[in-house]
């Protein structure tokens, strides 16, 4: 990791880490290939769970769909840092597939964003069940915009549930 930043530093590219909520599927492979991303950052103290509760039942937010193979190759160690997260497990879609859900910091490279204008992109959102234990909540899903650049960090970041 600290390669790629000394790199990043010496290309001069904008980089910008965003604290969010993370989940992808539960599966037999290391790495998952798309992940989905909701930015927020905890205040200190605050639990994720009560986080869940407040906004999932009453104004959903938006997970942004990320290509998560990229990261592999800055990362050699992504399997276990994936591997090495506290998660709860979630229900996603009407079938509820087995999820993972779990709280991270993604750095997002933004230098091509910020150098060029870019008109608002239209995005279709997809209303999704979600089921945490068995309270039931609907999350809205979307590609990643442009306009956040692209992932190319991965980090564990402690938190409560």
């Amino acid at each position: 990791m600290t390669s790629f930043l000394a790199y990043a530093e010496a290309k001069n590219r904008i980089l910008e880490c965003i604290d969010g909520i993370i989940m992808f599927p539960f599966e037999e492979n290391a790495i998952p290939q798309y992940v989905y991303f909701m930015p927020k950052t905890l205040a200190e103290g605050e639990l994720l769970s009560s986080f869940f509760e407040q906004q999932f039942l009453y104004l959903p937010d938006i997970f942004y769909v990320l290509y998560f193979n990229p990261i592999r190759w800055i990362l050699p160690d992504l399997a276990e840092r994936i591997h090495s997260l506290d998660y709860v497990p979630a229900g996603y879609g009407r079938d509820r597939r087995l999820f993972q859900l779990s709280y991270c910091r993604i750095t997002f490279d933004v230098t091509s964003v910020t150098q060029q204008e870019q008109e608002p992109e239209e995005q279709t959102i997809f209303r999704v069940p979600f089921y945490i234990g068995e309270t039931n909540f609907f999350i809205n899903v979307v590609e990643l915009p442009s306009t956040m650049g692209t992932p190319k960090l991965f980090e564990k970041v402690d938190f409560n549930w």
